[in-house]
């Protein structure tokens, strides 16, 4: 399972001056505590060895972030994957990239701009390091194993009840998007019972409205095994903006008569 907190990214430092050991913190909006991680491994070629710093731009909600964040252990020990700032010789990425496998809850994936991480190299840079613990596998998480979930509860609270947007048609909203990362299947939302059962769009090998559940979504695997996702960025959009092909004959012949 994976989580993409990387939209709540407040600040951080991580540090790979010592061979095959990544450790660091990161300060996420919603979390009152800093996250601290101890990771086994290097950085990728065009910056192993040195500390970079991070940054974020995060000004949403609150209440949104604590939610999304839930269940984000606070001490992440495990493996590095791949973290890179994306410089020449490029190994994996043209971007910055951060990724880890925690123990405490799963694999960990972060799309960064540029202007975003800061190379501090060996020269004595300073950072706020006394602030991070030294040795965080001796810190208790507290954060529970999980991944992102597919429905929170802002959510919950936002999406109307089944048939609510009915006689709306082509202008019912959508307001939560779900994904398959290894293929091109697709879900919106337009209702939602409270308990199980969506009402929206489901774009497979067509486009149809029509009933899906949630606990299938939670499931379900893509042909590469991974789970369905939800998309952190999405922004409510009315079903003939997804999908206007879906209510052209019905407006043309509206039109026509």
């Amino acid at each position: 399972m994976t989580w993409r907190p990387t939209k709540y990214l407040v600040e951080g430092e991580l540090d790979n001056t010592e061979p095959g050991i990544v450790t660091g913190w990161m300060q996420f909006a919603g979390m009152k505590e800093r996250v601290t991680l101890d990771l086994k491994g290097d950085f990728c070629s065009d910056i192993r060895g040195a500390r970079i710093l991070l940054s974020g731009t995060y000004s949403g909600s609150r209440t949104e972030a604590a939610d999304e964040m839930d269940g984000f252990g606070t001490c992440q020990t495990g493996k590095v994957g791949k973290i890179t700032a994306g410089l020449p010789p490029q190994e994996y990425t043209p971007y910055p990239f951060i990724e880890w496998e925690a123990e405490a809850n799963g694999r960990v994936v972060m799309y960064l701009e540029s202007e975003q991480v800061r190379l501090v190299g060996n020269d004595g840079a300073a950072t706020d390091r006394d602030s991070c613990p030294q040795h965080p596998r001796q810190i208790e998480s507290r954060g529970r194993p999980t991944r992102i979930r597919l429905l929170t509860k802002e959510l919950r609270r936002r999406l109307p009840p089944l048939y609510a947007q009915e006689a709306k048609g082509r202008d019912a909203v959508v307001y939560v998007k779900f994904f398959t990362p290894d293929s091109s299947w697709t879900w919106y939302a337009t209702e939602f019972d409270g308990e199980d059962l969506f009402f929206g769009l489901a774009c497979g090998f067509e486009k149809e409205l029509g009933y899906f559940s949630l606990s299938e979504l939670e499931s379900a695997r893509g042909p590469m095994g991974l789970p369905i996702e939800r998309d952190l960025y999405w922004e409510p959009k009315t079903l003939a903006e997804i999908a206007p092909e879906l209510f052209a004959k019905s407006e043309a012949e509206r039109s026509a008569g």
